[in-house]
């Protein structure tokens, strides 16, 4: 792991030490941290954790949330060893075969309409799981969805910012799909520190 990412890694560990009272792997912290930063957090976590670290969750939900440069560093490429980067690649590949995850996929190219047109963006997004993975979760955040887009793809055109909007409007209205969205996470984190 780069010394950056390592550093990332163990400041979320430090945090969630300080909210949580029990004790949790470097993967399980980084797993509440990304659920923290994204919408539905406290289903995510009724689904993925013990009542006590539940209930420590929620009442420290913004203290614990991966803040946007947590983000960027933890999903760079060069924050990964080879190795990780080759297995979190295979595992988001195998996940992108379910449905809900393309149809998840889908849903956020068609917001990124425009931006998808420019060359390099439209590479970047064909180029990896990791990068659609990276645009997925950083739609689903509660903050700062649009920076962490930027980390992903580069710049966004401010003409898909609406389109953005929409799709996190109508996702608040419908809700996201819980199951899907915690394996998505827990792939992930699992990966970048296993």
């Amino acid at each position: 792991m780069a010394n950056r990412a390592a550093l990332a890694v163990a400041g979320v560990r430090d945090r969630v030490a300080r909210y949580i009272s029990t004790p949790l792997s470097d993967a399980e912290a980084l797993k509440i941290c990304f659920t923290c930063a994204t919408v539905e957090s406290d289903a995510l976590l009724e689904l993925s954790h013990t009542r006590v670290v539940r209930a420590e969750a929620n009442t420290h939900c913004r203290a614990l949330a991966i803040t946007p440069d947590e983000f960027a560093t933890l999903l760079r490429d060069d924050a990964l060893t080879n190795t990780r980067r080759f297995n979190l690649t295979n595992a988001l590949a195998e996940d992108e075969a379910d449905p809900e995850r393309a149809r998840q996929l889908a849903v956020v190219r068609k917001a990124l309409k425009l931006t998808l047109t420019e060359r390099a963006q439209r590479e970047l997004w064909e180029s990896s799981p990791r990068v659609r993975m990276r645009a997925a979760l950083a739609i689903l955040r509660t903050d700062a969805h649009v920076e962490c887009l930027e980390h992903a793809l580069g710049e966004v055109l401010k003409s898909d910012l609406r389109l953005i909007e929409d799709l996190r409007c109508e996702t608040e209205e419908v809700g996201i799909d819980i199951m899907s969205v915690a394996a998505l996470i827990s792939t992930v984190c699992s990966q970048i520190v296993s």
